[in-house]
């Protein structure tokens, strides 16, 4: 084989192995986007994708109050929550149903009676309540509140002349409130959002649940 014979075939080797070598580097990375493929079709096959915890976020977590004036109304007196930051409250059912309160008197109407408030848009039971909180000014969640009973209508400056319960995230502020009043007691104006019964509602709302009923 002559000098030039064997440069030739030198050549022919070089690029043969080139050219193996770049079809195992693509064959390596079409492996590797066949396996995130598989995980992300895994992922939507189990149902852990990110709708299906944005939904359940909706679920266990409070939202921000709509403006708007439709969207956002009181489900008991059509006031628009948004406008008494202080005070709202907001309610959502099983099937993601979401209701909003312009106080927590309004919502004592609803937790006692949601089927006459609802208008027909829920069936399904109330999945979670959060309440502002009287001294935070946060929302909180009213299934594990404290609610002062209160029941002097020009004591604080409420959004609606019938009052309202003041929500507080711990017992122990909650006895602090009454403590401070004479005609106020622990044992009869501390409450939960479980003690809410027909006296509690009606005490607060009973115009708009006798009118509901009607």
């Amino acid at each position: 084989m002559t000098s030039e014979e064997r440069a030739v075939d030198r050549r022919w080797v070089l690029g043969t192995i080139g050219i193996g070598a770049a079809a195992g580097l693509a064959g390596c990375l079409g492996d590797d986007d066949d396996d995130d493929t598989e995980g992300i079709d895994d992922g939507d096959d189990n149902g852990n994708g990110d709708e299906a915890n944005g939904d359940e976020l909706t679920l266990s977590e409070p939202v921000d109050f709509p403006e708007d004036e439709d969207e956002g109304e009181c489900a008991v007196c059509s006031m628009v929550a948004a406008e008494y930051p202080d005070w709202n409250a907001q309610v959502v059912h099983e099937d993601g149903h979401r209701e909003y309160l312009c106080s927590k008197g309004c919502l004592t109407a609803y937790y006692f009676a949601p089927e006459k408030f609802t208008s027909g848009d829920s069936d399904e039971e109330i999945a979670g309540v959060w309440a502002t909180c009287f001294l935070s000014g946060e929302l909180i969640d009213a299934t594990e509140a404290y609610f002062v009973y209160e029941q002097d209508r020009d004591r604080q400056d409420f959004p609606m002349p019938m009052g309202s319960p003041l929500a507080f995230s711990n017992r122990e502020d909650a006895v602090s409130y009454v403590e401070d009043y004479d005609d106020l007691n622990e044992d009869d104006h501390v409450i939960t959002l479980e003690d809410v019964d027909r006296e509690v509602a009606e005490f607060y709302r009973k115009p708009r649940l006798e009118e509901m009923s009607g």
